[in-house]
């Protein structure tokens, strides 16, 4: 019997987001005490905001200070891709090479800087409800962020050469149908230059973040796939390389490809395959079978990240306990 049911085989709805984090921004140096004051960087909260809404095809596009940018970051999971070429490359080139890289594995892309950190998971379930091609969210007249864009524009917008940014692009496709969605999220139109302004956002966003946290593995004979094993086959698909995809998660050579020949043994099919030639002497490439585990133990993950947040919230979020809690902060 086959391990891949009817159910899934069709992947509607499959969404992802770019973050582009190629430039160090001012805001970002400026108030990264701060934001150590509050535990989390501005990248954290905003792969944290689209975990929290379900969204696990999470691509970020690095540059400066890339190698400690993703070190720092690789417990997240996500697939880093990184323009070298970034000094001089402006914010919508970079976004391009992450926009590339999910035009087959999604219908729906959001898209942030990073340096907006404090917009809210609620803004971002709202955008995923809407049809339109293109979801702008708005505050107080402002146009915001994340931008939320169908997968089958991504052609027209890495062939656009003009101007601008991303707005300026999807004008560029002379669509008709474009949503400005009013929400109530002052951290998605975020122009702060002070740090009173920055300590606002930041308790706004916070307040927002209580939540069950669930990690996911499959075991057969042995437990043979979790976050980890998912993040390093991520990684493989994007580079090639398991070596490279090493240094991109932190785990040693020896680890991954004993996380891989595990897997592979409790499936019983391979998950990685190598070739002679190409670059350092040899490629890997996830294989088809591969890239399906990984979509399914995503929905999986997803299904029971919405599961447990649900029972969360009739447990905690309602109870009298939690309530009192919170009046008191």
């Amino acid at each position: 019997m086959s391990i891949f049911h009817d159910e899934v085989m069709t992947m509607s709805g499959r969404m992802g987001a770019v973050i582009v984090a190629t430039e160090m921004s001012k805001r970002i140096e400026q108030f990264e005490h701060i934001m150590k004051e509050g535990s989390l960087t501005f990248a954290e909260r905003v792969v944290l905001n689209f975990r929290s809404a379900g969204i696990r095809d999470i691509v970020m596009v690095t540059g400066y200070r890339a190698e400690r940018l993703e070190k720092a970051l690789s417990h997240l999971g996500i697939v880093f891709l990184r323009n070298e070429e970034y000094e001089g490359a402006g914010m919508l080139d970079c976004a391009k090479l992450g926009f590339r890289y999910l035009m087959d594995r999604t219908d729906r892309v959001f898209f942030c800087p990073v340096d907006v950190p404090f917009f809210l998971e609620k803004t971002v379930r709202l955008e995923m409800e809407r049809e339109e091609p293109v979801v702008f969210p708005i505050c107080s007249n402002q146009l915001g962020y994340p931008i939320l864009f169908s997968s089958s524009l991504i052609n027209g917008l890495l062939k656009y050469q003009g101007g601008g940014g991303l707005k300026e692009a999807l004008d560029s496709l002379g669509l008709e149908k474009i949503c400005y969605l009013p929400v109530d999220d002052e951290g998605a139109v975020m122009d702060s230059d002070t740090r009173e302004q920055i300590q606002y956002l930041m308790e706004l966003h916070n307040a927002t973040l209580m939540r069950a946290e669930t990690k996911v593995f499959l075991s057969n004979v042995r437990t043979f796939c979790g976050p980890g094993t998912v993040t390093l086959l991520k990684q493989v698909d994007s580079l090639g390389s398991v070596s490279e995809a090493c240094s991109k998660t932190g785990i040693s050579y020896s680890k991954a490809w004993k996380l891989i020949r595990n897997a592979e043994r409790e499936l019983g099919f391979p998950v990685v395959r190598r070739m002679a030639g190409g670059r350092n002497g040899g490629e890997s490439q996830v294989t088809e079978e591969g890239r399906r585990m990984i979509e399914l133990y995503e929905i999986l993950e997803r299904r029971i990240s919405e599961a447990a947040q649900k029972e969360f919230c009739d447990l905690f979020l309602k109870s009298e306990l939690f309530s009192k809690s919170s009046r008191n902060k």
